[in-house]
């Protein structure tokens, strides 16, 4: 048995589709007695909803960056957070960058937190504009010009590097992940609880959130071709796509 793990914006989900090539090749894959499934930023629900609107068969499901790791139904079994005094703090230091868009995301969802938005810490949990979230996966802040998203990570890095991983999905993005957490470590824990022992697990992605997975010793990690420079230069294995990919293995 193999397992191959992938991300899905810019791998599985290429501008905004996931093509009928990676379809088919996935209903392949797991034809043949191997395992697919997804290791993304995006948060458990969503990425449920748009497998299920892609037609893409799944065995697992890790969410939030490897902080959220799904039962065999889809659903959030296990989550790493991050300190809620932690997720304060770097809430303040996000939002007086005033980016495009920040979330909060935890076990099987994520709330948008506005320029207006209430926020507060009280009572074992952080209140967001009504909403109570007692554990914090990953936070998420976008901009609209390039460079913003690096000094952002680059400053939170420097503040909160001993709790907090700083990651860019893409050049205007960050994602926010407890130094506990991760891709790899996502799909390690699945591994765990689900006492699963595959001949080779293949991981693929095309952002720097993915760079840990696909760089890691024990996985065979495969860069897309339109990875994001860093990527590029850091993983030597590439792939045109998901299902070229595929085509290699079986």
């Amino acid at each position: 048995m193999k397992i191959l793990a992938c991300d899905y914006d810019g791998t599985l989900n290429v501008g905004g589709t996931v093509s009928k090539e990676n379809i088919e090749a996935i209903q392949k894959w797991r034809a043949a007695g191997n395992l697919f499934g997804m290791v993304s930023g995006r948060y458990l629900r969503y990425l449920r909803e748009f497998m299920e609107k892609d037609g893409v068969q799944y065995d697992f499901l890790i969410g939030n960056n490897g902080a959220v790791i799904s039962d065999e139904n889809g659903k959030a079994s296990e989550c790493i957070g991050i300190s809620l005094q932690t997720v304060e703090q770097l809430l303040a230091k996000i939002r007086a960058t005033n980016p495009n868009h920040i979330s909060v995301s935890f076990d099987e969802g994520s709330v948008l937190v506005k320029p207006e938005s209430s926020v507060r810490l009280e009572d074992g949990a952080l209140h967001i504009d009504g909403n109570r979230i007692t554990e914090v996966t990953q936070l998420h802040a976008n901009f609209l010009e390039d460079g913003k998203a690096v000094s952002l990570r680059d400053a939170c890095a420097r503040a909160f590097g001993d709790e907090v991983q700083c990651i860019m999905p893409g050049i205007l993005g960050v994602d926010f992940i407890s130094v506990r957490a991760g891709k790899p470590v996502g799909i390690r824990r699945l591994l765990e609880l689900r006492g699963l022992d595959a001949e080779i697990i293949l991981t693929v992605g095309d952002g720097d959130n993915d760079l840990a997975m696909l760089t890691a010793p024990d996985f065979c990690g495969y860069a897309m071709q339109s990875s994001m420079p860093v990527v590029l230069e850091r993983v030597s294995r590439r792939t045109e796509s998901v299902a070229a990919l595929i085509e290699e293995y079986l």
